[in-house]
């Protein structure tokens, strides 16, 4: 009798172990990976959509897709204002590239003061301040601004995709077309705030007196 209560006690404790391996041994859940970062864990804040997910390689680096870090109460709210702003700055960059090397190439706007002939991008904010014109300026940007409040509420409110207005010159008439162009246009604006940053730097670091290539 003794020999059978303990065979079986054996047996309870085998199986128990047995459990304990299973639970002990079973696969971990695994992150996905950054694209950008292979060496680093994609942020799963990134996966909220907001109907502009373009140019999503899972570089976060700083976190600043955590809807926490903001002011908004919805993940959805804040990525559409975080995709909304890297959208407006990569064209404003784009824009900025153009005209700061149209400038120091020689490029000057019909009807320009004779004392603002030859000045150099990098010298015009200063003496358009001093000369009053950048006032006009900033008063055209806010006019820009106040406009397109209303199309940045429609995309808070998951209304409207992100840099969205409707300007597509006649392409991307269909879904996939318009797809690959959002593609294009989001690394485009990457490269032009690099760009835009890295000039400004170098000619400032040269003070002021480099110009086109800026090397």
């Amino acid at each position: 009798m003794y020999s059978k209560v303990a065979l079986l006690a054996l047996i309870g404790d085998a199986a128990a172990l047995n459990v304990a391996g299973a639970r002990r041994c079973s696969a971990p859940t695994m992150m996905a990976k950054s694209q950008a970062l292979p060496f680093a864990e994609r942020p799963t804040s990134l996966d909220v959509k907001v109907g502009y997910e373009c140019g999503d390689v899972g570089f976060d680096p700083l976190g600043l897709s955590n809807h926490e870090v903001g002011p908004f109460d919805t993940p959805e709210e804040h990525m559409a204002w975080m995709r909304e702003a890297e959208i407006k700055h990569g064209r404003i960059c784009m824009l900025g590239v153009i005209g700061w090397i149209g400038v120091d190439l020689g490029m000057k706007a019909p009807g320009l003061p004779k004392e603002l002939v030859g000045i150099s991008s990098y010298a015009a904010h200063d003496v358009t301040v001093a000369q009053g014109g950048l006032a006009v300026l900033m008063f055209a940007c806010g006019v820009f601004e106040i406009a397109g409040a209303g199309a940045i509420a429609a995309s808070l409110k998951g209304e409207r995709v992100p840099g969205d207005f409707a300007l597509t010159g006649g392409f991307g008439r269909n879904g996939q077309d318009l797809q690959k162009l959002r593609e294009n246009e989001i690394a485009h604006c990457r490269l032009a705030m690099m760009a835009f940053s890295g000039i400004a730097t170098q000619t400032a670091v040269q003070g002021g007196s480099i110009g086109f290539p800026y090397f």
